[in-house]
């Protein structure tokens, strides 16, 4: 009997479906969201989906501007440039293919040494934008109920902070990564932030 639950878990959990399910309470999502300017959470695989999902914003007019962290990582070898690209410049181009001019792209530097990097971001954009009064974090589903936690945490109460997920719960980059992580990631963050 254990072994038939347990195969049946490991076959649900297989399922994008059932998968969405799970990542459901860890998502919140305003699908009319705009602002002054949409930040986009930094890292990971589902960081395309998250600048496509910024383009969108910009090209429907809602929102002014583009932020990104500032990562100056190595991204790899540009063979056009005959230079490594870094993170931030391989996603500036990656916007600009997305027709998103370079003039409406604001980079952030975030506190590194910071265990707890959403928050660090949150500070970051504080830093350089305290007098936002309407910002949108754009992230994957089962990460925004923490971002906008970090996000409302550090804003003034009068800055309306609002949570766009890249795409529905069941069809991010990160719906297959451990779903658990996150619950133990936003429970740390809701005592530590």
């Amino acid at each position: 009997m254990l072994f038939a639950v347990t195969l049946a878990g490991f076959l649900a959990s297989s399922s994008a479906t059932v998968r969405g399910w799970v990542i459901t309470p860890l998502y919140v999502h305003d699908p009319d969201a705009a602002g002054e300017i949409a930040y986009v959470m930094a890292d990971g695989p589902a960081t395309w989906e998250r600048l496509r999902a910024a383009a969108d914003l910009f090209h429907m007019h809602r929102i002014e501007k583009v932020g990104l962290l500032n990562e100056q990582r190595s991204s790899g070898y540009n063979f056009v440039r005959k230079a490594s690209d870094t993170r931030l410049q391989r996603e500036i181009d990656f916007l600009a293919m997305l027709g998103v001019p370079a003039s409406a792209i604001v980079a952030f530097d975030a506190d590194s040494s910071d265990w707890l990097s959403s928050r660090s971001e949150a500070v970051a954009v504080h830093r350089e934008w305290p007098g936002v009064k309407r910002l949108v974090v754009v992230t994957s589903p089962p990460h925004t109920r923490r971002s906008r936690l970090c996000f409302e945490r550090v804003f003034p109460a009068e800055t309306s902070v609002v949570a766009y997920s890249a795409t529905a719960p069941a069809e991010s980059a990160e719906t297959y990564l451990p779903i658990w992580v996150e619950y133990v990631k936003l429970t740390v963050y809701w005592l530590l932030v």
